[in-house]
């Protein structure tokens, strides 16, 4: 009786040890190609099957029998056995997965179809269909945002055509009234060299006048007095061109001067300044202007028409209007009126040299296959984050601001990974490290917003993509009734 007793106990030890070890070792899949894409089904038909990574063969058997044979998993895709094997999770009526091995049978539903936990432990409902309709409408919302941000590519690509035609004809004009400008600059110059010239000999005369005038008066300054006056008025009054009405009246002005009124008077001729002794002239030459003078050939008419012509044309008139002054004596010239002139078209030329520089600095950057990115040149993007602003201006530079203070993250380097990042360089050094460098990603949703990422192969892949999601909802309902 007793050893009846013992050989029960016996046989319920051992009974429990086999359960136990049962629940502790999971059963390997019943269907051997559990977790085998459909794509390599063929390569695991064979009697003798090699590691994909070539180390060894394994026997059909072997396949999915829960024991590791080949180093990379390739024997375990349905079981949890080797730590490197990929699971496949068919999820018909949504899209297909990978996972881990080491995720089947952990008691969590990865696969929405629930194949993942075959041993039974956890009970999955089967969510394809329900997860396949949610993913379809995303993608559904997806594919507007992105097809108006085609649209807006296109828009952008158009005003950009648009613009560079602008600029290279703005280009084309500035060049040619660079050349008439720099003629008539060339022109002014000389017109200035010899006025300053005829400067320089009237402070000469008078240098010389002031000399002898402090001889005489050394000498006796009352004797020599009328004989020094003769002989200044003779140098002023000294010039190869026949005297005309505005010289007569100079001399007329003159007469009776001392000496020191003299220097005034021609100081006054060069500088333009007004002096009580130069009234009587200037009214003179208003007069003089009024009724076709000497600056008649110099200034513009009324009867030009000159708000009918265009801007280069002007400044062609201009230009052989001061070829003509080479010709008239420098006394009959109007200084200030040059001056003034030069000055100007000074002024003109170098903010022409500077606009034909930007542009055609502007035109040696690239803009991407359809120059898309043109319109970005003139425009900054800001974006707040914390307690910074970052700054990024395409083709120029990158700044981080924070209170009062700027930082250079970066000067503008290229476009890389297809117009799809924007490299910046060479910024602010780092305290005790490298120079600062900013790369910006560009998407169509995230990060820097810009449609001009929107392209039209993309839109035809997610078309394609929803056309395949509907396919595949179908196969799930199909599976379901069955």
């Amino acid at each position: 009786m007793k050893l009846t007793i013992s050989l029960i106990n016996l046989y319920l030890v051992f009974f429990c040890l086999i359960i136990s070890s049962d629940e502790s070792s999971p059963s390997p899949p019943s269907n051997s190609f559990l977790g085998i894409p459909p794509q390599d089904e063929e390569y695991f038909k064979r009697e003798m099957i090699k590691c994909k990574n070539g180390s060894k063969l394994f026997t059909k058997t072997q396949l999915n029998d829960d024991f590791c044979d080949c180093p990379d998993g390739t024997d375990e895709p349905g079981t949890s056995a080797c730590p490197g094997g990929k699971f496949y999770c068919k999820n018909v009526g949504h899209f297909p997965s990978l996972l881990y091995s080491s995720r089947v049978n952990d008691g969590i539903c990865d696969c929405c179809d629930g194949s993942d936990e075959y041993d039974g432990k956890v009970k999955c409902p089967n969510t394809c269909n329900k997860a396949g309709k949610v993913a379809i409408e995303s993608l559904k919302r997806k594919m507007e945002v992105y097809q108006e941000g085609v649209a807006l590519r296109k828009q952008e690509i158009e005003q950009a055509k648009r613009a560079i035609a602008r600029d290279k004809a703005e280009l084309s004009a500035l060049e040619k009234e660079r050349e008439a400008v720099g003629k008539l600059v060339s022109q002014l110059t000389e017109l200035v060299r010899k006025l300053e010239q005829e400067h320089q000999e009237n402070e000469d005369g008078m240098r010389e006048a002031q000399n002898e005038k402090v001889e005489n008066e050394k000498s006796g300054p009352e004797e020599n007095a009328d004989s020094q006056t003769s002989e200044v008025e003779k140098k002023w009054q000294s010039n190869e061109s026949p005297p005309d009405q505005n010289e007569k009246d100079g001399d007329e002005s003159s007469e009776g001067l001392s000496r020191e009124e003299l220097g005034q008077l021609v100081a006054s001729r060069w500088t333009g300044k007004k002096t009580w002794v130069q009234v009587k002239e200037i009214d003179q030459a208003k007069n003089d202007q009024e009724n076709g003078g000497r600056d008649a050939g110099y200034k513009e008419s009324e009867a030009d028409n000159a708000s009918h012509q265009s801007w280069l044309n002007k400044i062609q008139e201009t230009a052989q209007n001061f070829l003509n002054m080479f010709s008239a004596p420098v006394a009959n010239l109007d200084s200030n009126q040059i001056w003034k002139d030069y000055n100007d078209y000074t002024a003109k030329l170098s903010d022409i040299d500077s606009r034909i520089s930007s542009l055609t600095g502007k035109f040696k950057h690239d803009f991407g296959k359809e120059n898309e990115f043109y319109l970005f040149y003139d425009r900054c993007f800001e974006l707040e984050q914390d307690k910074y602003v970052y700054k990024v201006c395409p083709f120029k530079d990158a700044k981080q601001k924070g209170g009062n203070s700027e930082t250079l993250l970066g000067k503008w380097v290229e476009f890389g990974n297809s117009y799809r990042l924007m490299l910046f360089t060479d910024g602010d050094v780092c305290w005790n490290g490298p120079d600062r460098h900013l790369k910006v990603k560009l998407r169509y949703a995230a990060l820097m917003y810009t449609p001009i990422l929107c392209l039209d192969e993309k839109l035809e892949e997610f078309k394609q993509k929803l056309e395949s999601m509907n396919q595949v909802q179908e196969q799930g309902l199909n599976h379901d009734e069955l």
